[in-house]
């Protein structure tokens, strides 16, 4: 079978020839800078010119010759950064979301389309540190200007052809990459992590308009990036944090209440717009809301975070793996880098041995592969998936 045959099956809960594998496919699944550079010394490549897809996580695009090794069965279209105007002198250049912060030191600052500001921690990757609606109040919110224009012709330059040719000239599954915040995790970029998650509780009024205006945003860059490519890709990744290491950040009926109709009205307006399937993700433990999840529109969800409360592998194949599909879980990146190579070779063919049977599943590990890890223990990853993939 050829990768997009492969993983739509596997979507469809039908069993293909092998797992479909996935390293580089979304900001998600992936490989952080330093990790990528410690996997290729191991692999003994010197070229350059990886593709840096999220600058504040600080990771990367592995090049052609690891994802080749590895069977990888994913390849992907990005929006691009907005330009100033249709006529400025950047228009078509290299925007944010290419260039490298690796070398800024500690306690770098940056602000990003909504006025949030994020400070480099632990020389790695970005938190964000200061919320401009942070003191805000529902006129304030109706004034803010700071939103992002999803309809700036920046952002789609060139996607139309990129997606056309990966379509019509390859035979890999074509995914939409993650573009923008969910309504949930934006609020709490926007406002501040207490502060909205007091709303929630205390000023609902304020964190319905304020997910609301997101919603209206995300909806907008979706139809935006969609109009081009909605012909070509096969899966749309969105993210919305909810899960924490031991349950949700909130109560299941504080979301059912509040988020989950913002959830409803993004991925219907997807789903209006492509014939692709809708890929959330959600870090941590939110087995309490998989059946939400299935119902508001999502097909598969990522990253499987099996170390997270209640994300046991066995568990969710066995009580969701009729329903949706995982797109993650084959390794657990916190453990990872303390593995042998005999023990993460033991830990992939368990994981593929419980989620393979029946298709819905693809091989990615639990999140982006640390900056901690050897490059010995990232390739033991890939080369126990190719290993045990086939069914």
């Amino acid at each position: 079978m050829k990768s997009r045959e492969r993983v739509l099956a596997a979507v469809k809960h039908q069993e293909p020839d092998r797992v479909p594998i996935d390293l580089g496919g979304t900001i998600c699944t992936t490989i952080s800078a330093t990790a990528n550079k410690k996997l290729k010394e191991f692999l003994n490549i010197s070229r350059v010119g990886e593709i840096i897809t999220h600058p504040l996580m600080d990771v990367v695009l592995p090049l052609e010759e690891i994802t080749s090794l590895y069977q990888t069965d994913c390849r992907t279209v990005r929006m691009k950064a907005p330009t100033a105007s249709d006529a400025d002198d950047n228009a078509g250049k290299v925007g944010f979301s290419a260039i490298s912060l690796a070398d800024k030191p500690g306690g770098h600052e940056l602000f990003d389309e909504y006025g949030t500001t994020w400070r480099k921690a632990h020389g790695y990757d970005y938190a964000p540190v200061k919320f401009p609606l942070q003191s805000a109040t529902i006129s304030d919110l109706k004034a803010y200007k700071i939103f992002p224009d999803p309809y700036n012709k920046g952002r789609i330059r060139g996607l139309r052809e990129e997606a056309k040719y990966l379509h019509e000239h390859t035979d890999y599954v074509i995914l939409a990459d993650i573009m923008c915040g969910g309504p949930f995790e934006q609020s709490l970029w926007l406002r501040g992590f207490k502060e909205f998650l007091m709303d929630l509780l205390t000023n609902q009024g304020f964190a319905e308009a304020l997910m609301q205006r997101i919603t209206e945003i995300d909806i907008g860059m979706w139809d935006s990036q969609l109009s081009q490519v909605g012909n070509y890709v096969d899966v749309v990744c969105q993210g919305d944090d909810l899960g924490m290491q031991t349950g949700l950040q909130i109560s299941p009926e504080l979301y059912r209440k509040l988020i989950k109709p913002c959830h409803k009205k993004l991925f219907s307006f997807i789903h209006s717009k492509t014939e692709a399937k809708v890929w959330m993700h959600s870090c941590g433990s939110i087995s309490e809301i998989i059946p939400d999840l299935i119902e508001v529109g999502v097909d598969i969800i990522n990253p499987v975070q099996t170390g997270a409360r209640g994300m046991e592998l066995r568990r969710l194949k066995k009580d969701f793996g009729r329903d949706i599909t995982f797109w993650g879980g084959g390794i657990d990146v916190q453990i990872l880098p303390f593995l042998t190579p005999d023990e993460i070779r033991e830990h992939v063919k368990e994981a593929i041995s419980i989620a393979a049977p029946g298709g819905g599943f693809i091989f990615a590990a639990t999140h982006n592969i640390l900056p901690e890890t050897s490059g010995e223990n990232t390739n033991a990853v890939f080369m126990a998936a190719k290993e045990f993939a086939a069914y």
